[in-house]
């Protein structure tokens, strides 16, 4: 996993990315997933990833190791919306490790060229039952739906200069 330093701004290194990518491609494998020196899940090679638990709570890892994307940024603004409707029971950023993401009922990559990809296997194992979840395509649809429409609110990051 690349340095805090490193990982948590937009930078473009991404020569540790290429290679992992290539790692997983020889090991069979699509894409791989960072994780921390404490065994918590950070993040894909150049995309966040989030979870659904059993009990129907959005996670996000943590972005004080990752950059927080734009995209999963927004993904954690609408989501609510699913909260509201009793579809998600919460949604939330925290640390999750290995073991229970890979026991998670859903998992997708989250970034700005896909919005939102489900991964349906880790390490040849089914994700929940193996199949696109419901909740995963009813957050890839608010994030999609947004940006067909165009968003109300700009999002824009002060930068000060000194």
């Amino acid at each position: 996993m690349k340095s805090p330093e490193m990982a948590t701004m937009k930078n473009v290194n991404y020569l540790p990315n290429i290679l992992a990518k290539m790692e997983a491609e020889d090991k069979g494998a699509f894409a791989s997933i960072w994780v921390d020196e404490k065994g918590y899940i950070a993040e894909g090679l150049n995309v966040n990833v989030a979870f659904i638990t059993h009990d129907k709570e959005l996670i996000v890892p943590f972005f004080d190791k990752i950059l927080g994307g734009c995209t999963v940024l927004r993904l954690l603004e609408l989501a609510p919306k699913l909260v509201e409707s009793g579809r998600l029971k919460g949604v939330t950023t925290r640390n999750i490790s290995v073991e229970e993401a890979k026991s998670s009922a859903e998992m997708m990559f989250v970034g700005s060229t896909l919005p939102l990809l489900p991964i349906i296997a880790w390490d040849e194992q089914p994700v929940g039952d193996g199949k696109v979840g419901e909740l995963t395509m009813a957050l890839s649809d608010l994030v999609w739906d947004e940006k067909v429409a165009g968003s109300t609110e700009t999002q824009r990051t002060a930068v000060p200069y000194v």
